[in-house]
């Protein structure tokens, strides 16, 4: 098979352009996106990325460490990809690439659908657009946990939310001693939080305002791609 001429081979000097020729297949965002918030093993992004191929997985994952996106680590009985520093830089470009999108007459897709990750990504990304103007309640501490329905054998991916004043902060990992504790299938948070649904389509543990607030500040953004 032929090189895949780039931008620059064709004597183009643009940064944007390079920029496409480094993440603007089909498959390079979504990748990174799944990567987003830690290091992922092969298999799991087998699962998360819905469509992919193992050999396009094999590819891709090849080339963006080619390019200096992501980089393997090994660690106690496993291999996994993890962003590199630069690579982390794709969340502003994901941030401003889901606000464009969302303007698009093709928004939102039907019938479609959300990984865990792909759900915390969005509240990271869309985190700055999203307000809480009245503190008096105090901050919010979350503990989320879903899993993807269309992948019954996926584990439960686990995060925890800090809100208050002064920090947004939404990280993996279990919380050990949550105020609040939201568990049920990804798209349902999705929809939840971007997109209107009752707090009741979740499994709420604890203080049940500090979902409703949760959803509330994100509620008028809309669903994000």
């Amino acid at each position: 098979m032929p090189k895949k001429q780039t931008y620059a081979d064709l004597g183009d000097a643009c940064a944007t352009a390079h920029a496409m020729d480094v993440i603007g297949d089909r498959w390079s965002m979504v990748i990174a996106r799944e990567l987003m918030l830690g290091p992922r093993r092969f298999a799991e992004l087998a699962s998360a990325v819905v469509g992919i191929t193992p050999a396009v997985l094999t590819a891709r994952l090849r080339a963006l460490q080619d390019s200096g996106v992501v980089e393997q680590v090994d660690g106690p009985g496993r291999t996994a990809y993890r962003l590199t520093e630069w690579g982390q830089g794709l969340e502003h470009v994901m941030s401003a690439l889901g606000r464009w999108a969302q303007q698009s007459p093709g928004f939102p897709v039907p019938e479609g659908r959300m990984t865990p990750d792909g759900a915390i990504v969005a509240m990271r990304t869309m985190a700055p657009y999203a307000t809480i103007t009245d503190w008096s309640e105090g901050p919010i501490r979350l503990a989320i946990e879903l899993h993807d329905e269309r992948r019954p054998a996926a584990a439960v991916r686990r995060y925890r939310l800090r809100w208050d004043q002064d920090r947004f902060a939404l990280t993996e990992g279990a919380d050990d001693d949550p105020a609040t504790t939201v568990s049920g299938d990804s798209s349902a948070w999705a929809e939840v939080v971007f997109g209107g649904a009752p707090v009741d389509d979740m499994s709420v543990e604890g203080d049940r305002r500090a979902v409703e607030r949760v959803a509330a500040a994100y509620g008028s953004l809309g669903k994000p791609a």
